[in-house]
């Protein structure tokens, strides 16, 4: 009984060590009847199984179809060298005309970029035609106690140095439901 004990320990211990080095875990993909696309760590019917790498902290974005080449940034200005561009510059989350239910208000905004953020760029979210907050070189916003309704968000990149807006992602919309003080 000893030596089974013994046995079911080391297959633990074993088990969950590389479970800690694999960094990989598996999620369910399911599209519904309606095209809607859920994810899920429990296998529904119909799903798919994805493995996801949990080592990174990555949000994908669309590959671009730019073939040309980016001029880079370099420490000395010139006057005659095109101004740096991102190849994407865009609201992931929400996206365009989603409907996001938020009774608390709090809304997660995700910017996707490629390349990364410059070192001496920053960004700016700007929703319904004002900033919000202060800018940061985070991709992440996070919005609290936002009001019910249509909203417009959009996010600019600004360089530090010059404090000049370099590059604004197109605008899109998002509707957010929140519990009406009428319905209580």
């Amino acid at each position: 009984m000893k030596s089974l004990l013994k046995l079911f320990s080391v297959v633990l211990l074993v088990s969950t060590g590389s479970a800690v080095v694999a960094k990989e875990t598996v999620m369910y993909k399911k599209v519904d009847k309606n095209g809607k696309i859920i994810f899920t760590d429990k296998p529904i019917p119909g799903s798919t199984p994805i493995t996801v790498k949990t080592d990174t902290n990555v949000v994908s974005t669309p590959k671009p179809q730019a073939t040309r080449r980016l001029p880079t940034i370099s420490p000395e200005k010139n006057n005659n060298q095109e101004p740096f561009k991102y190849e994407v510059l865009a609201i992931d989350e929400p996206s365009h005309d989603q409907a996001v239910r938020a009774n608390s208000g709090d809304i997660n905004v995700i910017v996707g970029m490629t390349p990364n953020i410059q070192p001496n760029h920053s960004l700016q979210l700007v929703m319904d035609g004002s900033p919000v907050g202060q800018p940061q070189t985070s991709p992440y916003f996070s919005l609290n106690n936002v009001d019910r309704g249509t909203h417009q968000l959009a996010v600019t990149v600004i360089d530090e140095d010059t404090k000049k807006q370099i590059q604004t992602s197109e605008t899109i919309t998002f509707h957010l439901l929140r519990a009406s003080i009428l319905n209580r």
